[in-house]
């Protein structure tokens, strides 16, 4: 017996993901988590490189449990723990915060590049809304196939340029389709209700542009799983509603709860193909309350769960 478990019960339990252990040495975990603290390309408030950091102070096992979080449904369904059903690996941070756009692209996307041959799946903490666009273009080059995006955002960020600059959080969606990495085909986006009505149109052309509803969501995500390999989730905070997540770079009012989130989120994971997914637009310097960092850390702990629940399908 170690010194350490000798002391156990007195001792304070490691800092890590609510307590999820660690996989066996040499073993890929289940979920890897990256952080990604870059916000330089935020248009109007920075601070979201900060973001990882404080995700990480919210979920650490001292401050939050591993229990999913529970949702109104029909009937009580037990969920089991996190720490019961997955194993973590938290790798750390990108040192990408003070890179301008162009070399922090190349930085990031290399890194993924490098992860993406490993069976788990991976989780990447933001940042503001451009790394979803270097974070996938690495991706598809290290576990190259088809993949789909559903993009949880009050945005469409589908500018040309934002401010004469086509790499920014605002230009994200529009790299992503430009460079071929997602067709539009396989986007699903809910719930854009900010988005310029000309970005909506030319994005999604003659389809339906936005979802509206869990069970069309639920309807068009499965279909979208039959003709992708992979699926990439990536959650914009600001899609939540702004009394609910004070602390985000471009708060809009109205938006999606909590608990409607999480829904949404369990659809994704119920078809079984979602490879990777990020959570990104925290801003820990106007979360005077910290109200928005208990959100973050309570949407990823949905995802993680989601994870957990495609091991079982």
């Amino acid at each position: 017996m170690t010194l350490r478990e000798k002391l156990n019960g007195f001792l304070r339990l490691p800092d890590r993901f609510f307590g999820i252990p660690e996989p066996e040495d040499h073993v890929d975990p289940d979920v890897g988590v990256l952080g990604v603290p870059y916000d330089l390309t935020s248009g109007y408030a920075p601070g979201c490189r900060f973001g990882p950091d404080a995700i990480r102070r919210a979920t650490t096992a001292v401050r939050s449990h591993s229990q999913p979080p529970v949702v109104r449904e029909s009937r009580y369904v037990r969920r089991p723990l996190l720490t019961e059903s997955l194993a973590l690996e938290d790798i750390g941070d990108l040192e990408v915060d003070l890179r301008l756009p162009e070399a922090a692209m190349y930085d990031i996307s290399d890194a993924v590049y490098r992860l993406a041959p490993h069976e788990s799946h991976l989780l990447f903490l933001g940042g503001d809304h451009f790394i979803t666009y270097p974070l996938l273009k690495g991706l598809t080059r290290g576990r190259p196939g088809v993949y789909g995006l559903v993009w949880f955002d009050a945005h469409a960020d589908f500018y040309a340029d934002y401010g004469g600059y086509k790499l920014s959080h605002a230009t994200s969606l529009r790299r992503i389709v430009t460079d071929g990495i997602v067709s539009r085909n396989n986007i699903i986006a809910h719930d854009l209700r900010a988005a310029l009505h000309d970005q909506v149109e030319e994005l999604f052309e003659e389809k339906e542009p936005v979802v509206r509803d869990l069970d069309s969501f639920r309807e068009s995500v499965q279909e979208l799983a039959q003709r992708v390999d992979y699926i990439y989730v990536t959650v914009d905070l600001d899609v939540l509603r702004p009394e609910v997540v004070p602390g985000v770079s471009h708060p809009e009012s109205g938006g999606l709860t909590p608990e409607e989130l999480f829904k949404f989120l369990r659809a994704c994971f119920e078809t079984g193909s979602v490879r990777y997914a990020d959570v990104v637009e925290l801003n820990p310097l106007i979360d005077h309350s910290g109200l928005a960092a208990i959100t973050a850390r309570d949407v990823v702990k949905e995802i993680l769960a989601g994870f957990a629940l495609q091991k079982t399908l």
